[in-house]
Parts: C-alpha cells; sequence; structure tokens
C-alpha cells in the first residue's frame, strides 16, 4: 500500500512515496511562482518624485556650472553672488554691442567694406574683379567667434576642391570676420551656389567642434 505525505512549504509541493518492502522512493516537483505585484499609486507617486528630485539635482548642477565659468572669465568680479555675476554678464554684453555698433558708425555703417564684424551674421560671395584676382571667389562672413569654426570653413572648402590663396580675419567682441579668396572653383555660378549653401550650414551652427578658434586654413 503506498502512503503518500505531502508538505507546502514556500509554493513548492513535496510527494513522497513509501512502499513496505522499505524501500522508498522519492519524486519531488518544484513549483516556483513569481509574482510581479502592480504598483501602488502611492509607490508610483514615490518613483515619479525620485524621478523628477533627480532631474532638478542635475539641473541645478549645470547651472552652478555655467555660474562657475561666469565668475572664473569676467574680469573684476568682486562679489561672486549670482544676482551680482548675473547682472555684470548683462553689462559687459550691452557694452560690447555698443562697441561694435560705435565700429560699424566709424566703417560707415555695415558696409562691406568694413574690416570689423557686424552685429548681423552674413556671408557673400563674388567673383573677383581685377586682372590679378581673376578666378578668384571673394568670401566674406561675419558671426559668433567659436572654436573650430575656422577649422569647419577650411573642410568645407577643401570638398569643394577650393584652395586658400588669402585670407584676412578680424575678431573683435565675440564676433569674428573673415575675408577669404578660394581659387580652384569649378561650376562657374553654379559651384559658387553650392559653396554658398555649404558655408551657410557652418556658420549657422551653433556649437562647432575643433581644437582653437585660431586654427589655421590648410
Amino acid at each position: 500500500m503506498q502512503q503518500f505525505q505531502r508538505y507546502y512549504k514556500s509554493g513548492t509541493c513535496t510527494i513522497q512515496n513509501r512502499f513496505p518492502l522499505g524501500v522508498t522512493s522519492t519524486n519531488t516537483i518544484s513549483h516556483k511562482y513569481s509574482f510581479s505585484k502592480p504598483k501602488s499609486k502611492a509607490e508610483a507617486k514615490q518613483v515619479a518624485a525620485k524621478k523628477h528630485s533627480e532631474a532638478e539635482r542635475r539641473r541645478r548642477m549645470r547651472i552652478n556650472g555655467q555660474y562657475a565659468t561666469l565668475r572664473d572669465i569676467l574680469p573684476n568680479l568682486v562679489k561672486m553672488d549670482k544676482a551680482t555675476v548675473l547682472a555684470e554678464t548683462v553689462r559687459q554684453v550691452r557694452e560690447l554691442r555698443k562697441t561694435v555698433s560705435d565700429l560699424e558708425g566709424v566703417c560707415g555703417g555695415s558696409g562691406k567694406d568694413c574690416v570689423f564684424p557686424g552685429g548681423a551674421d552674413k556671408l557673400s560671395l563674388e567673383n573677383g574683379d581685377g586682372d590679378d584676382d581673376k578666378g578668384l571667389v571673394k568670401v566674406t562672413f561675419s558671426c559668433d567667434d567659436r572654436p573650430g569654426l575656422i577649422s569647419a570653413v577650411a573642410r568645407t572648402l577643401r570638398s569643394m576642391k577650393g584652395r586658400v590663396v588669402k585670407f584676412e580675419m578680424v575678431t573683435l567682441g565675440g564676433r569674428t570676420k573673415s575675408v577669404l579668396w578660394v581659387q580652384g572653383l569649378s561650376g562657374g555660378n553654379e559651384g559658387i551656389g553650392m559653396l554658398r549653401r555649404a558655408l551657410k550650414v557652418v556658420i549657422d551652427r551653433p556649437n562647432l567642434p575643433g581644437i582653437s578658434k585660431r586654427s589655421r586654413l590648410t
């Protein structure tokens, strides 16, 4: 006669079969269950609040990092509190804008012959008119000065098979104006139009990777 004893413990069912001849055969069947209990509203709110708190912490770290940068680059900064840093930043930006405006006035407005960079981004390309400039394209652009700008322009010119034979640059108040004489462009007006579109993408890009704003055209 077989006797069965069932034991239930922690979701495990064990069946033991006992035989009268002293021979015992044990068969063990284990069933493990994994239940995923749905989160309550309180727990969901707690998780959301934790995520929000972490996002706020990262945002404050970025803001404090930018304030630290301003404290390092602003000259003659006496107080280091955030209100003073912001006020001094606004004052310096206004002063730089006024300087640019005064320089444009010295040049007779924002004419193309002005050697100083203007306050607005500009890009112009034109064929050389003089005997010495035949076959050359004069590229003039003004924009915010930033690391990697000139090296990006150089890469663009090389991709168009252009070679810079003369280069002038003036940087003032975070703005730069560059004049390049490019040789070797093909395609006539169509080639100039392609170069204009490619350079506009580079100049309008807010941040460019590069080694230095003093990168040379090669």
